[in-house]
Parts: structure tokens; C-alpha cells; sequence
């Protein structure tokens, strides 16, 4: 028989407890090896997303469906795609149609074209993909909105205001509330889907949101986000929607997001359920994570996208080792709830290398993958929602274990030569088998398996590859209460 072995997670009254074959070998490490950080471990991770805007409004409405089955698949289907299972849904504001025309994809149609005006029939690109990704496992769906409707605004644009400034008028704080409720009870009454929270903002500290611009956008102060998000959650209460409440305030930059929370009245921390930051920018990771906690709020980090540094080209891993060291950070420090990318979908037209798949929002209704999907699909594959987060002491490497599927997952970034990188595991064993598996993604490989690898009694060593992301799976592994 084999003999037990157990490891305290402290404070977390959580023992590892496997059992190890007699014959199991030692491992000789040669220089430091990894260990995880057991005492860091959250077990609150609810899952990945991305936004639906822009792209869902514009493949939506492909009239080749096959193919957008065949995309919707790679992004929300758990086996057959990454298996996101939260998405953002963009409430448009719908522009001044005298205005030139947003971005492809950007100009999201609105439900309110005109005062006292409602259009339910619109939006049915964007509402198509909602309904097939819940359909495919999407679990958790989050409104926001980027800019009141046109009529609502100070300088007539969806844009932003001419100097980018505040550009909601005084006098429709309460009609732009009662736009974002309306369209939430509406998808609960008539399509039924509740969105879970509603944010009203969109990097509303933000300065670039001016008239002229490509996008929607809207600058709030702290003193205006806080009036819209108190005149939200009333509106949500007055109208009976108790399964909806209020995210804020996906500023761009974490630092923003500690900043303004600590500025708002007590009124709007009560009413705020979930904290939403994007991590384009700032250091902040640890105090907000700290501020989420002593406020007993959710935290998301709900919008992230990169592009690398190199020219569009499908092929590209700058944007890969981009992505996986923001998801890295973001878990181990700022450790949000839900890791949220900007848009899965790309378009092919804008020539750059953001995204996991390209296609044409203009033109024929083709689309590409990316490596940057299988670098995402290092993660999302294996790191399932319910899985323990766990730290490591090496900036390029993570870990993170699955009780449902007695599952540890290691995963290794290495922007640098071709080596090996070790994990001590001493006090883990496993029962099912003396060796894991290994995914990989580098220039030559797309999240290809490769040959297992031996499990030794106090670890294991991992070939990288050259410019690569590495990810090993553990089966059988058990965590038991204490």
C-alpha cells in the first residue's frame, strides 16, 4: 500500500492528501525549483469572458450561421472551443445618424433611437450571440453600457464631449437610467435573461472620450459616476429587477479604479455589489484586491485585450506572452473573480493582433485563428470555473487545482530560450498516474500535446520550449477538508 501524504494549506483548513506508489523515484532538482504558495489560494475564481462588443453585432447578423456556429463553438463550447462562460453585454447608445460612421462593428444599435421611442428589434446581431453562447454553457452575463444615447448627450455624439468631458446633460440622468433598466427587464420579461450585474459606465475617468472619435464613450467625474450609479440602483429597485445589480466602474487603469472607489459617498458603496476594473494600466493590484475585501465586494477584472509589438500577422506570440503574463499578474496579486478579455473576435481589417480570431466585419464572411487563441486556450482549457488559484514564487508560472476533477494545472510562461523549469511537490502524490500531460504553445506548436512527462514523489520537471507557453496536467490529485 501506499503511504499518505498530507500538506496543510494554512489557514485555509484544507489538507492535499494522495497516496504515492512505493516504486516513486526522487526527483534531483538542479537549481531552485518552483513551489507553490498554499497560503495564497483563493478558491473564488467563478470563470473567463469576453465582451460582445464590437464583434458579436456584426457576426451576428452573418448570413453564412454555419460559420458563425463554428466561431460561437471555439469561444464558448467547453470541448470544442476555450469554454468562456461569462460574457459582457454592450447596451448601446446608438449614434447621431448625422454623425460620420464608428468603427465596423462599433456602431451597436440602441433600443431608444428617439425620446419616448423604443425599438426591440434592434441589436439582433449582438442579442444572437448572447442567446448562443448561453446556449453553449455562458453561465454569467454582465450589461454595460459605453455612452448614453445620442439625445441624451451634451454634444449630440455618442463619442464624447467636444473638450471629453462630462456628456451626459444634467436633465437625462434619470431618462439614461431608466434606458439601462429597461433594456435589462426587457431581456429578463421577453427573452429570459437576467443579467446578473449592470454597469453604466465604461472608463469614465478617462479623458479620450471626445466628439469626432471612432467609438462610444463617456467621461463621468466621481461626482457624476456616483449620481448615475444611485439613480441606476434605484431604477433597478423600483422596477422589481432583485436578480440585477450594480458593477462599477471599469476604469482603464487599476489605479483609477482604487481612486475613485475610495472617493464615493457611503450611498454609492452601498449600492455597489461588484467592482470592475480593467488592467490596461496601474500597479494597484494588492490595495484593490485589500479595498474589495474590507468592502465585502466582488471583484473582476472585466475588460483586458493586448496586441504585442509585432505587425498584424496571425502568427504572432508577442501578443500570447503579453496575455499570459497580464493573466498571471492579475490571479496572483489582484486575484479578481472572473478574468474578462475585451473582444475575442478581432477585426481582420483593423490589421493588428489583438484578439483570438480575426474575421471580416466588412466583406466576404471569412475568419482566421490567431495564436493568441491558443495561448488563451493554455488557460481556459484546463483552469476551470471553481478552480483554486494558486500562487507560485516564480513570476512565470502558475498553478491551480480542480476538486471536481481532482486536477492540478501548472502552467509556464517562457518568453526566453528553450530550457526547464521545475516544480517541487513535496507532500503531493497521485494516485491515478505516475506521469501528467503537457500542452504547449510556442511558434512551431498550437496548444499541441506532447509526450507525458514522469511524476516523481517530490516533483516534476517540465521541458519549455523557446518562446513558449507550457501547460501540465495532474490527474488524481484530492483535496479534503481537514
Amino acid at each position: 500500500m501506499g503511504v499518505a501524504l498530507v500538506a496543510l494549506l494554512a489557514g485555509g483548513g484544507i489538507v492535499i492528501n494522495h497516496f504515492a506508489n512505493e516504486s516513486s523515484k526522487t526527483l534531483e532538482f538542479q537549481g531552485e525549483p518552483v513551489r507553490l504558495k498554499l497560503d495564497q489560494s483563493y478558491d473564488h475564481f467563478e470563470g473567463w469572458g469576453t465582451s460582445l462588443a464590437w464583434w458579436a453585432n456584426d457576426l451576428g447578423l452573418w448570413k453564412d450561421q454555419a460559420k458563425v456556429s463554428e466561431v460561437m463553438d471555439l469561444v464558448f463550447d467547453p470541448e470544442k472551443g476555450l469554454g468562456l462562460n461569462i460574457v459582457r453585454y454592450n447596451i448601446g447608445g446608438e449614434e447621431n445618424p448625422e454623425m460620420k460612421a464608428l468603427r465596423p462593428g462599433g456602431d451597436v444599435p440602441g433600443f431608444q433611437p428617439e425620446p419616448g421611442e423604443w425599438d426591440w428589434n434592434a441589436d439582433a446581431g449582438q442579442r444572437a450571440v448572447l442567446q448562443g453562447s448561453i446556449e453553449r454553457g455562458v453561465n454569467i452575463a454582465e450589461a454595460f453600457s459605453n455612452s448614453p444615447p445620442y439625445w441624451m448627450t451634451i454634444s449630440g455624439s455618442v463619442t464624447g464631449a467636444v473638450d471629453g468631458g462630462n456628456n451626459l446633460r444634467d436633465d437625462q440622468y434619470d431618462a439614461f437610467a431608466d434606458y439601462l433598466t429597461e433594456v435589462v427587464k426587457h431581456y429578463r420579461d421577453e427573452w429570459g435573461i437576467t443579467f446578473r450585474t449592470l454597469n453604466p459606465l465604461n472608463e469614465p475617468s478617462s479623458d479620450w472620450w471626445k466628439k469626432g472619435n471612432m467609438q462610444e464613450g463617456s467621461h463621468f467625474t466621481n461626482e457624476k459616476q456616483a449620481e448615475i450609479i444611485k439613480k441606476v440602483a434605484a431604477s433597478l429597485k423600483s422596477k422589481g429587477l432583485d436578480g440585477t445589480v450594480i458593477s462599477a466602474a471599469d476604469d482603464n487603469s487599476i489605479d483609477e479604479t482604487v481612486f475613485n472607489f475610495n472617493l464615493y459617498d457611503q450611498d454609492t458603496l452601498d449600492v455597489i455589489q461588484q467592482i470592475n476594473t480593467h488592467s490596461y494600466n496601474g500597479s494597484k493590484m494588492e490595495e484593490l484586491r485589500t479595498l474589495a475585501e474590507r468592502h465585502g465586494k466582488k471583484l473582476w477584472m472585466s475588460e483586458y485585450g493586448t496586441g504585442g509589438s509585432e505587425s498584424h500577422s496571425h502568427e504572432d506570440m508577442t501578443s500570447v506572452q503579453e496575455l499570459a503574463e497580464r493573466i498571471m499578474f492579475d490571479l496572483k496579486i489582484m486575484q479578481p473573480s472572473a478574468w474578462v478579455y475585451w473582444q475575442a473576435v478581432e477585426d481582420e481589417g483593423a490589421n493588428n493582433n489583438w484578439g483570438f480570431i480575426h474575421a471580416n466585419f466588412n466583406g466576404e464572411e471569412q475568419y482566421e485563428m490567431t495564436k493568441q487563441y491558443y495561448g488563451m486556450a493554455q488557460f481556459t482549457k484546463f483552469i476551470r470555473p471553481g478552480a483554486t488559484i494558486i500562487p507560485t514564487d516564480d513570476g512565470r508560472t502558475l498553478a491551480a487545482y480542480d476538486a471536481e476533477r481532482q486536477r492540478l494545472v501548472l502552467v509556464i510562461r517562457n518568453e526566453l530560450s528553450a530550457g526547464t523549469t521545475a516544480f517541487e511537490l513535496e507532500g503531493y502524490t497521485y494516485g491515478k498516474s505516475s506521469t501528467a500531460q503537457v500542452y504547449q504553445t510556442s511558434p512551431e506548436r498550437n496548444m499541441e500535446q506532447l509526450e507525458d512527462i514522469p511524476v516523481y514523489a517530490n516533483g516534476l520537471e517540465v521541458p519549455t520550449a523557446d518562446n513558449s507557453i507550457t501547460t501540465v496536467v495532474l490527474e488524481g490529485v484530492t483535496l479534503q477538508k481537514n
